[in-house]
């Protein structure tokens, strides 16, 4: 009886062995407050449709090497997306997702295009791209779309699913969905 509620649960949670789990620690407190720093946390691919909202890997590569980075899908291909004192407008409309600005003062980065990291746009995203937001919106929030631009679809390995331990907080299997 274990063992086929044993498969039973894997059947389901690799949704028929289509979508593998994997383990990712996340370094840095980019994604505050909704992934903490330290934390470890399951995402499963390939991503099959993708979500405003929803918490995202994706592939960076620069000159020091290639990175699996967490982040939130805030504009899908189509839609108008810019950023009013860190929140989110897609369409027109303030998105409720968790953000946080650490240091308010320090909206300045040469780093960020335009220039400020909390207010920018609109900006357009491209057919084949999204447009990915850490949620510290400070410049420790480095990549994201303002500083790397639209983030192709190829890009995009894995969905983030449920936090399994995050230190000091409690918050034990989370979900991370929407």
């Amino acid at each position: 009886m274990f063992l086929l509620l044993a498969v039973l649960v894997l059947l389901w949670w690799t949704e028929a062995f289509t979508s593998w789990p994997q383990v990712y620690y996340m370094t840095g407190a980019s994604m505050e407050p909704t992934v903490g720093a330290r934390s470890l946390f399951v995402a499963t691919g390939p991503v099959k449709k993708l979500k405003r909202g929803m918490l995202v890997i994706f592939r960076y590569e620069d000159e020091d090497g290639v990175f699996h980075v967490l982040r939130r899908v805030v504009g899908l291909p189509g839609d108008t997306v810019s950023l009013r004192d860190g929140r989110a407008i897609v369409d027109g409309r303030a998105m409720r997702w968790p953000f946080r600005i650490v240091a308010p003062k320090a909206w300045r980065s040469p780093y960020v295009r335009g220039g400020n990291l909390y207010t920018w746009g609109p900006a357009r995203v491209p057919r084949d791209s999204v447009l990915l937001l850490a949620d510290t919106r400070d410049a420790m929030s480095w990549p994201d779309s303002r500083y790397v631009g639209p983030v192709p679809i190829s890009a995009i390995e894995a969905e983030a699913r449920r936090i399994v331990w995050s230190p000091g907080n409690g918050r034990l299997l989370r979900s991370l969905r929407d």
